[in-house]
Order: C-alpha cells, then structure tokens, then sequence
C-alpha cells in the first residue's frame, strides 16, 4: 500500500495533522508506505502507483493545477484533506482582490518586503479564480477541518488503507456544543471584541455570529466551549450542501430570524463583511457559489475581483 501527500495552496497544517498521529503512524507503515510527501520527506516528484493520495491547500495558480493533474492520474483512489482541499478554504478570498492589488500589496506594501520592492516574475501564474480539488480533478472522498481533528483522522486512515466502511457523525458543529439557549432580549448582532461571552449560553443568543448551525461537525465544537463563536472552518452542514436550494447565508438569516422573532430583512441589516464573516472557507467552492441563492459571485463583482 503506497500512500502520498500532495501539497497545494496551503498552510501544511493538514500534514502536520497526520502528523500529529505520533505513534500511531508506527502502526500504519506496517501495513503502508508514505512514497511522497514534501512536508514529510525528500521526494520531489510523486512515482507511479499510488494507492491513495491525499490532497491539501486550495487550486491558486498552474503548478498547483499541473500537480493536481499528475497525482490523479498516478493514484488509485484522490482524497480532499482540509477544508482548502474540499472547499477552496482561505485562499479563496484572493478571489476579492485583482492579482495586480495582491502581487503589490505582499511585495510592496507590508513591512517585511525588500528595499527595492521587485515584485518577482519567475512565480507560477494565478489561474484567474481558486478553486476545490473537486472542482479540478474527482475525488474519492473528502475530510473536512482546518484542519481535521486528530481524534477522526484516526478512526478515518486506517479505515481507508483497510479498504473498510466508516460510519462517523454527520451532524452540525451544534450538535457537539454544550451550551443552552438562554432568553433572547433585544438582540443585536455583536462584533466579536465586544463584551465577553456568557459560557453557558448559546452565542447566537446573546448576539454573537456563530457559524455552528451551518457548519459540518467533527470538531467536537471546540471554539463555542472555549467561548470563541465557530467561524465555519469545516465548511457548510451536510444539510447545506444537499440542498440547492440552501446556502450559508440564507440559511443564517433564517435561523437568527426563527431565534430572534425579527423579520429576515432587519437581520440581514445587521451583517458586515459578508464575505469574510460567511464565506472565509468556501468562496473558492464552485458547488457553493452555483448554489441559486448564493452570494459568492455578488461578492467577487463587488470587491473588483
């Protein structure tokens, strides 16, 4: 069994998750062989054979797209790992910007860029949008996090170079929260700086823009019980996805408006930054953006991108 890790437009720390399997790994190349990982090992090229590659980072430029193309025709069996791999993730928001506005802005504007602020031509050239793995090449299957939890990921890979079935929960990042819904009061939407949270008490209650309602679980709700509102890193809730209907703006307003008693115009009032507060790690998702009632290409056309 020959497994591989690619890398695209990413931060590495879905590799690093498997890394953080410590001795298990030890179990695994018993029975596996990790042939090609940049982050891992000295291999620079993936070989022939492949029985499973898993894919982090998002598809921003050509080489990424050249090295998608090659590991899917060199694997048996593609896996999207990380929210960027399943659904753009955060390079997707490049999407806001024109290449000219970021190529300037990290070459030229921030304090660490050299004296004479060359902007470099020898990079890969930017595709003219970010895109999922899927949105590429097929894939097999996908895990979701940002990057998934170690807990998963070790009832997951052994399960696949086993060949075997899994079946794992597939509810909302609400269904792993231990808080309760408090009395809603004169609700207004809160900037996360403002004030500190109730800990017992739903965060959307008290004001806070909490993504778990439309946000796959799996993560064990780790921001909302460490008083931090989900900002939907593990993408959108399966029912969200099977719908087309649905998407994760609407169904936001819909849920504080069922919460709150207040019509969905005035909720959708309360929002700022659309893009970045419900769309961070799916804009670069064409599944979600041909959602009829998605906001994602308003969004793009807006910010000039």
């Amino acid at each position: 069994m020959k497994i591989a890790i690619e890398e695209l437009a990413g931060c590495s720390g879905c590799t690093i998750a498997v890394l953080d399997l410590h001795e298990m790994i030890l179990d695994l190349v018993e029975t596996a062989e990790i042939v090609y990982s940049p982050v891992i090992m000295d291999v620079k090229e993936p070989p022939e054979g492949i029985d499973i590659a898993f894919v982090t980072g998002a598809v921003r430029n050509e080489e990424n797209q050249e090295r998608l193309k090659v590991i899917r025709e060199r694997a048996k069996v593609v896996v999207a790992l990380g929210t960027c791999a399943c659904y753009g993730g955060v390079s997707g928001l490049s999407m806001l910007s024109s290449n000219e506005e970021l190529f300037r802005y990290v070459y030229q504007e921030v304090e660490t860029v050299r004296p004479d602020g060359v902007i470099p031509t020898g990079v890969p050239p930017f595709l003219y949008r970010a895109f999922a793995v899927g949105d590429v090449v097929r894939v097999d299957y996908y895990i979701t996090g940002c990057p998934p939890k170690e807990i998963f990921l070790k009832q997951i890979i052994p399960a696949l170079i086993a060949g075997d079935t899994l079946e794992l929960s597939r509810k909302s990042v609400c269904s792993e929260c231990d808080r309760t819904m408090g009395k809603i009061e004169g609700w207004s939407l809160k900037r996360r700086f403002e004030g500190v949270p109730d800990r017992e008490h739903c965060l959307l209650g008290q004001g806070y823009l909490c993504l778990g309602p439309v946000t796959f679980g799996r993560c064990g709700a780790a921001c909302p019980k460490n008083n931090v509102p989900c900002h939907g890193c593990n993408g959108p809730s399966l029912d969200i996805l099977r719908e087309p209907c649905r998407d994760i703006y609407n169904m936001m307003v819909r849920r504080i408006s069922d919460l709150t008693d207040r019509p969905a115009k005035e909720v959708e009032k309360e929002f700022h930054d659309v893009a970045h507060t419900m769309y961070a790690f799916t804009i670069g998702s064409m599944i979600m953006e041909d959602k009829e009632n998605s906001k994602i290409r308003d969004l793009i056309k807006e910010r000039g991108g």
